[in-house]
């Protein structure tokens, strides 16, 4: 095995100790029902906002049909006082004709003010729950902030001295190599890196079993460390069978 190869796997392996440490720490069920918390709290504005918004609509919408019905009202008296003017029948049902339009149109409406009006109750509904919930997550977040805060402090040493030794493995690796290692870490994939066994003629990804061709592997025989096309793990060569 090539050097690199060596050098990130060891890292790999002392990395495996903190993603324990950090594992315990966000797996406590003090630390579930803190991060869920302090996750809903952080996005409660937005949510709030989203609400606001929504209820602006919901009220232009009111006012607009509110208008709308009072205009078809007015139309449709209008209509009905010149009825009793009509000086022959056909003057007579055409009047009709439109004040029975207007019903009809001011029938929808109606309808669709009801709607709205459910909409809005329901919104209130909404606003009413956010609140209950706002305030059971701030007394969560209270309560369990400082227990998550207590066991993350009994782990700080510990954390620090892998740390200061994974610092210390990092500055022998090819920092190209280091940060694709660290960028998976982040999006919270491990294991990263995952080797190939030339004596058992593996044409495979170990990781996600996607083929790879023969380019590919011919440069991890070469002691290249290779980034899979699928999953995006690192891959490097060896042979089981070398002393």
């Amino acid at each position: 095995m090539q050097k690199q190869a060596q050098l990130i796997v060891k890292y790999q392996e002392t990395d495996k100790k903190l993603k324990l440490i950090e594992d315990e720490l966000n797996g406590s069920e003090d630390a579930k029902k803190f991060f869920t918390a302090r996750k809903f709290l952080q996005t409660v504005k937005e949510k709030l906002a989203e609400l606001d918004q929504k209820a602006k609509v919901l009220t232009d919408n009111y006012n607009a049909l509110l208008s709308e019905a009072k205009s078809l009202e007015l139309s449709a008296k209008s209509y009905e006082d010149k009825i009793a003017l009509c000086e022959t029948e056909e003057e007579l049902n055409a009047l009709k004709r439109k004040v029975d339009d207007l019903k009809a149109k001011s029938s929808s409406i109606e309808q669709k003010i009801d709607s709205v009006s459910k909409e809005m109750n329901d919104l209130y509904k909404e606003y009413a729950d956010l609140g209950r919930k706002n305030v059971e997550m701030k007394a969560v977040y209270s309560e369990y902030g400082p227990k998550v805060q207590e066991l993350k402090t009994s782990k700080d040493k510990e954390m620090a001295e892998v740390k200061a030794e994974l610092d210390k493995l990092s500055k022998e690796i090819n920092a190209e190599l280091m940060a694709k290692y660290q960028s998976r870490r982040k999006d919270k994939k491990f294991p990263i890196v995952f080797g190939l066994d030339f004596s058992k003629n593996m044409n495979y990804c170990p990781r996600c079993a996607t083929q790879l061709f023969a380019g590919f592997v011919s440069e991890l025989k070469q002691g290249e460390i290779k980034e899979c096309e699928s999953c995006h793990m690192l891959i490097y060569g060896y042979d089981s069978k070398e002393k």
